[in-house]
């Protein structure tokens, strides 16, 4: 219709709509100096310029949305109203979507709770909103996770035919040329497979002026005001903001509407503009955390790298003063001295197979492999491995061994562990006095396996207690990696059980360890049969 001065409402006006939401004379569409204006008639519902409610006479221009009740107008030129009723591919030049902007908020702390006059309320329900968000996302540790629960959040609050967060990141070897990434996205069902781009323009607005904006692609497309139907296209609403973190745009968050299903409003944009603030706030965090942790593995693992070179430089060192002694002995035909030198190639050999199994063990983190496993009998192995060097140091081995329940569990793993706390033991004992004694019991009340590894040795001493179990910590100077007792622990904590110590110095140390008979994990994880 195109006429100088037009009255919409629900009876007796130029333009009826059958909408009882409308009033009976809603609003007045009129020509004045060279301008369309629009002004509200006092109705009951009041009436809504590209999501801002009217308040005075104001402008329209082609493509502006008008809503009514539960009618959208779209204002095309001459005066002529259409109403509806009813992966990315961003448009970069335009040819599909003239997207142009309706409002903008800044994005900062401010963005939601600062309300519009007529708007209070919503303000207080966007901070609740707000709220349960950051509560939902505060605790997560992974950025991706994060951004799936907030355009889930989005979703819940928002109606919406699709939802997208995408993040900036590094293209190419420039630090300055970046690109954005898509992380997160959420269809309607409504929408799904749909290939509806979004506007390059629109973005880039958010991203260099840093606000959010709420836009419509009905308000510049030039199919529209060529005065053709809206029927024939897909005008939508959308909402697009910035993922600020405190001194950068980490990346944005779009979502939009069919203008037949919903029409943002100022409102709506300030809300989304609020949970992108606080989304960068969080990515941020998560991600100066992920920094911090791989800054200390990067630590950990130049500790690892000093300790371990030292110590396998030291054992290299013995064995090659072995191997030389032995190559003489060779040489001079002395079957005599090639025999005293052999031990310490021996030794040298079996502290090397000890070093490699320690890091290969305190290296992965795994899950035992159970199976019902006889305790006492890998007890038993254990006292026959060390025998021999514990005969060489003259060191007595004894043990106490009480009938006991097989235990879930992996007897390699129980093994290694058992042998670390052996060894232990028989460094901190004195040649020809030293005794080492291992016993076996079952507690009942507790359902549990407890092994006690007991030595007469030179203790240890009490500021030294809490830090036994900390990888490459080591009291015994050259004799030791600092790896025997992590693992020890790490493969006793994964089996379920748990240990510790108590010790005198100068009188020795009391290792025990408690293996539960009952699993308490997965309940449908299966125990071979058999037993060792």
């Amino acid at each position: 219709m195109s006429v100088a001065d037009t009255i919409v409402g629900r009876q007796d006006a130029d333009i009826e709509l059958l909408d009882n939401t409308v009033s009976r004379h809603h609003l007045r569409l009129f020509h004045e100096n060279g301008n369309w204006m629009l002004v509200d008639l006092g109705s009951a519902n009041g009436t809504f310029l590209n999501g801002m409610r009217l308040s005075k006479a104001m402008a329209v221009h082609p493509g502006d949305q008008i809503r009514c009740g539960r009618t959208l107008l779209v204002f095309a030129q001459s005066g002529q109203l259409e109403a509806s009723v009813g992966g990315v591919d961003v448009d970069e030049d335009g040819k599909l979507v003239d997207a142009a902007i309706v409002a903008t908020v800044p994005s900062n702390e401010d963005s939601v709770i600062i309300p519009t006059p007529e708007a209070g309320a919503q303000a207080i329900g966007n901070l609740r909103i707000i709220y349960d968000l950051i509560s939902e996302i505060g605790g997560i540790f992974d950025v991706d996770l994060v951004l799936q629960r907030t355009l889930e959040k989005i979703f819940q609050v928002l109606k919406a035919d699709r939802g997208f967060i995408m993040l900036t990141e590094k293209s190419g070897d420039d630090p300055h040329q970046q690109k954005l990434v898509l992380k997160a996205s959420r269809f309607a069902d409504r929408s799904a497979g749909q290939e509806i781009p979004i506007s390059r323009t629109i973005i880039q607005e958010v991203i260099q002026n840093e606000v959010g904006v709420l836009s419509s692609n009905a308000m510049g497309d030039k199919r529209f005001a060529s005065g053709k139907s809206v029927h024939n296209f897909s005008i939508r609403s959308a909402i697009c903001v910035p993922i600020k973190g405190h001194h950068e745009i980490l990346g944005v968050i779009h979502v939009d509407t069919s203008v037949s299903e919903h029409t943002y409003s100022t409102e709506q944009l300030r809300l989304l503009t609020a949970i992108g603030y606080q989304a960068g706030m969080v990515v941020e965090n998560v991600r100066l955390y992920q920094a911090a942790v791989q800054a200390e593995r990067l630590a950990a693992i130049g500790e690892t790298v000093a300790v371990l070179s030292h110590h396998t430089k030291n054992i290299l060192q013995a064995l090659a003063s072995g191997t030389d002694v032995v190559e003489m002995a060779i040489n001079d035909d002395n079957l005599t001295k090639a025999k005293q030198a052999w031990p310490i190639v021996q030794r040298s050999i079996a502290r090397t197979n000890d070093l490699i199994m320690n890091m290969l063990a305190f290296s992965k983190d795994r899950q035992p492999q159970r199976e019902d496993v006889n305790t006492n009998a890998v007890l038993e192995e254990c006292l026959e491995l060390i025998g021999p060097r514990a005969d060489e140091k003259g060191v007595a081995l004894m043990n106490e061994l009480d009938d006991l329940p097989p235990i879930p569990a992996e007897a390699d793993g129980l093994q290694h562990a058992f042998l670390n706390l052996l060894t232990n033991a028989l460094d901190a004992v004195q040649e020809r006095r030293g005794v080492i004694t291992v016993k076996s019991s079952y507690d009942s009340m507790n359902r549990r396996v407890v092994v006690e590894v007991l030595d007469n040795g030179r203790g240890i001493e009490p500021e030294h207690l809490s830090q036994i179990f900390r990888p490459f910590f080591s009291a015994k100077g050259q004799q030791g990696t600092g790896l025997g007792l992590a693992v020890a622990k790490k493969i006793i904590d994964e089996h379920g059980g748990a240990i510790s110590v108590v010790s005198t110095p100068g009188e020795g140390t009391s290792f025990t360890v408690r293996l539960p008979t009952l699993i308490t994990g997965d309940p449908n994880e299966t125990i071979a049969s058999g037993s060792r």
